[in-house]
């Protein structure tokens, strides 16, 4: 079967498969840290904010808070460790290749998101110690969040990756590809929702928190409610900016009419937030937190299902031409005979040449179809057979065709030049096809 880097191209079957596993293990994992992140942020504010007005109500809110957010260890290990493991093995699979995001990467993200839990573990315990905390348990539980923040930046930046697959033989050559405006957008995107989602479980803890209750304390209780409203109110008005501008920053290759549909649901239901909380019916107080809940569990089930569409847009064709591929592919190397004796100088350099295109090339390029620049056997004959013309090219791309985006300069060796740019005329003469 024909290769891409060092793994199998998937069947249709089993790419879909992988692209719904990781929807699910999404869909777990991020409402799980993002409910720490936003309220491990909330707990931080109310208790410096305690200390400040001298609120008790502030405090104690602000313990029962942490205790909520981290429910137990063996949680944070299943829901927040375990999925990045899985995410790790389906981006290598989706990507054909674990080189683009190395494990160097992986690991990284998991050992600043485990420093993440650990300091805010150590926050949240010593309020069994003490019914005040000192500025060091306080700049702990800071640390902590930071920690979190920059665990779920970085894994911001490679879920955009999926949306982008042109970046992909870049990425082998320098990391700082990585980061794309599309990353920035989902990151923010994510933020907000995780902050909307803990002003909702404010709303629920406080509403709770205050039933038969009257005096300072219930006072107290319900600014805190009035708080978690606001926080709700504003995140909300944000989120549909950051659906808009994530629209407008992903590639083209990953759009289509589904995702616009998603993207006018999420409007919808971030609208009917902003009209829970504006007109609360009844016993609003009480029910205003499940349903604010309620609300943002559907928004954030439509916005995985509008990643999950554009990733299936972004990969599509080329699983689709893999897929096909792979019969011949495997006909072909069947029908090969064992070579004995040395391998001739010519016959080394096309395989070379292959190799070099299979690895850099076929990201963006094949010989008889379009996938990111144009069919390379309507390039190649341009060039009349004059191999020099076609490496100075590729040693230093220029932008010749407006239809297609430019060409990045790859810095592959001069050998590696040479060899893919005989490859490609040869493929040409010989009449061949990948």
């Amino acid at each position: 079967m024909a290769s891409w880097g060092h793994l199998q191209p998937l069947s249709t079957e089993f790419y879909s498969l992988l692209r719904y596993g990781l929807f699910l293990v999404l869909f777990l994992h991020l409402p799980f840290v993002g409910f720490i992140i936003g309220g491990s942020t909330v707990s931080l504010l109310l208790n410096v904010l305690g200390k400040e007005k001298r609120e008790p109500a502030y405090l104690r809110f602000s313990r029962e808070l942490m205790e909520t957010v981290l429910a137990g260890k063996s949680a944070l290990f299943m829901f927040g460790l375990v999925p990045l493991l899985l995410v790790w093995f389906v981006y290598a699979r989706i990507l054909f290749d674990p080189t683009p995001l190395p494990w160097h990467f992986w690991s990284g993200v998991l050992v600043i998101l485990f420093a993440g839990f650990v300091l805010l573990h150590r926050y949240r315990s010593a309020w069994d110690r003490a019914p005040v905390l000192s500025p060091i348990h306080i700049g702990t539980g800071a640390a902590g969040l930071l920690a979190m923040l920059l665990a779920f930046f970085l894994f911001s930046t490679g879920y955009g990756i999926l949306f982008n697959p042109e970046k992909l033989p870049l990425l082998q050559k320098q990391i700082r590809f990585l980061l794309s405006w599309n990353a920035i957008v989902k990151f923010l995107r994510f933020l907000t929702f995780f902050f909307g989602m803990t002003g909702g479980v404010i709303l629920l803890l406080g509403a709770r928190s205050a039933e038969g209750k009257e005096g300072p304390d219930a006072d107290s209780r319900r600014m805190v409610r009035e708080f978690g409203a606001i926080l709700t109110f504003l995140a909300t008005l944000a989120l549909p900016i950051f659906v808009l501008f994530d629209l407008v920053t992903l590639p083209e290759i990953a759009l289509s009419a589904e995702l616009f549909a998603t993207s006018a649901v999420v409007l919808l239901l971030s609208l009917a937030v902003c009209l829970v909380l504006s007109f609360p019916s009844g016993k609003g107080e009480a029910r205003l937190g499940p349903r604010v809940i309620a609300l943002y569990v559907l928004i954030f089930f439509t916005v995985l299902l509008h990643d999950n569409a554009a990733v299936g847009n972004a990969y599509g064709d080329r699983i689709a031409f893999l897929a096909m591929q792979a019969p011949a592919a495997e006909a072909e190397h069947a029908k090969e005979a064992p070579r004995e004796g040395p391998v001739a100088a010519g016959q080394a350099g096309a395989e070379t040449g292959k190799a070099v295109f299979e690895k850099i090339c076929a990201g963006c390029h094949r010989l008889d179809i379009r996938v990111v620049g144009p069919p390379l056997n309507e390039v190649v004959p341009k060039y009349g057979g004059d191999v020099e013309k076609l490496k100075g090219f590729i040693r230093k791309p220029v932008k010749v065709n407006p239809d297609y985006p430019s060409m990045p300069q790859l810095g592959l060796p001069e050998e590696e030049i040479d060899a893919v740019a005989r490859w490609l005329v040869g493929q040409r003469k010989g009449g061949g096809s990948s």
